[in-house]
């Protein structure tokens, strides 16, 4: 079977998901910068500190007076190119890196809402949490198809065996 989402020799990237995909990843990119703009908790995995410790506080204080803004509007850029292009066939490069950004957020979110961690099993079925985890789940799957479409353009020298 063939992978929904390939680099066309034109440059562009087509893109094959049914129509729910589409529209469940428009829907969660549309309700992301609402939360990102009211610095919601389930948006801290967007904006790691640099200065994890106390004693370092006034230095974290300064890297979040410089960064947060810039990365907001990356995070915030990012959803709304995956929402106005969300229904199309094909996207650009820009589109295209827009996209992977903006489901790497959205699997963050979902990620830390659900604390996620290594040793985490699926949900039962019957739990409440189990279309959440379905959700991100999917979504790390769509994130793998899309990076390792944009590894099939690195060169094959230097590359270690078994990667990708």
């Amino acid at each position: 079977m063939s992978s929904p989402i390939r680099r066309r020799r034109d440059g562009r990237y087509a893109v094959r998901l049914d129509t729910n995909a589409r529209i469940v990843l428009a829907d969660l990119a549309r309700q992301l910068p609402e939360a990102i703009g009211a610095h919601d908790p389930m948006v801290r995995r967007l904006f790691p500190p640099a200065y994890p410790t106390a004693e370092l506080a006034g230095a974290e204080h300064d890297y979040r007076e410089l960064v947060d803004t810039a990365l907001a509007n990356h995070h915030t850029d990012a959803l709304r190119t995956l929402v106005a292009t969300a229904q199309a066939d094909t996207l650009t490069e820009s589109e295209f890196q827009a996209w992977l950004d903006a489901v790497g957020s959205l699997r963050l979110v979902l990620g830390t809402r659900l604390d996620v961690h290594e040793d985490m099993e699926a949900p039962d079925p019957e739990d409440p949490a189990a279309a959440e985890y379905s959700l991100f789940v999917f979504l790390g799957e769509l994130q793998y198809l899309m990076v390792e479409v944009l590894a099939d353009d690195l060169p094959a020298e230097g590359r270690p065996e078994g990667v990708l």
